[in-house]
């Protein structure tokens, strides 16, 4: 014969039950990054160039100028790194950083900020607006195909005027066999130059040579050769 479970003692099962997945979601697991609980980006900060999570080699041209950064709840970190500007165009030299962690808990996981950049980075139609906005007046042209860093292949696009030259790069890093620490989910990277005179390759040098320098281990450029 079935037994008909008591009311009160399904009532009370129940309770219990919703009481277990609430300590569940607030609890945290192995401690990466604190609860996501502010969703809201902060103001950005002035840092010192040591402080950020990447190293460009030395240039005449683009020097590193200021550096900034914000947090978007507790998984976005990002970096705005103002370069030198060799032309009177206008518009900032610059480097964008977005470092994406992981959260420490499945309520971090479940409640997260809105994402700081796209996946894909870009469409036509973005890229398009993007490079009308970077690079008024001037012929643009999106790279027929990828180039390649030390992290990876990467996208670009050109823009020439009779004097100068601009390039916009991007790149999304989410390698964690090879590249990234545990913690680190993604890493977002955005290079806008702009320089006097038609070589392409020399703008894209520093963005070539680039190194991250996040927390823990991260790949380092001689052990990537094999990509």
């Amino acid at each position: 014969m079935a037994v008909i479970p008591n009311r009160r003692t399904a009532g009370r099962a129940a309770l219990w039950a919703a009481l277990a997945a609430a300590t569940l979601l607030t609890s945290g697991c192995a401690g990466w990054v604190r609860d996501n609980l502010t969703q809201s980006a902060t103001p950005w900060r002035r840092i010192q160039p040591a402080a950020l999570p990447v190293t460009l080699p030395d240039s005449r041209d683009f020097p590193i100028v200021a550096a900034r950064m914000r947090d978007t709840g507790t998984v976005y970190k990002t970096y705005n790194v103002a370069l030198g500007n060799p032309t009177s165009l206008a518009g900032e030299n610059r480097l964008t950083v977005d470092v994406q962690t992981l959260p420490d808990s499945l309520f971090g996981a479940l409640v997260q900020p809105p994402r700081v950049f796209p996946v894909p980075l870009y469409t036509m139609e973005t890229l398009t607006v993007t490079t009308r906005r970077e690079f008024p007046d001037m012929k643009v042209k999106v790279a027929d195909g990828a180039r390649r860093n030390r992290y990876g292949d990467y996208d670009y696009a050109t823009a020439q005027d009779a004097v100068n030259s601009c390039v916009l790069a991007w790149q999304l890093i989410t390698d964690h066999k090879r590249m990234l620490p545990e913690r680190i989910e993604a890493v977002r990277l955005e290079y806008r130059v702009c320089g006097v005179g038609s070589d392409i390759r020399a703008l894209l040098a520093p963005f070539d040579g680039l190194t991250l320098t996040l927390p823990e281990t991260i790949l380092e450029a001689q052990d990537l050769g094999g990509l």
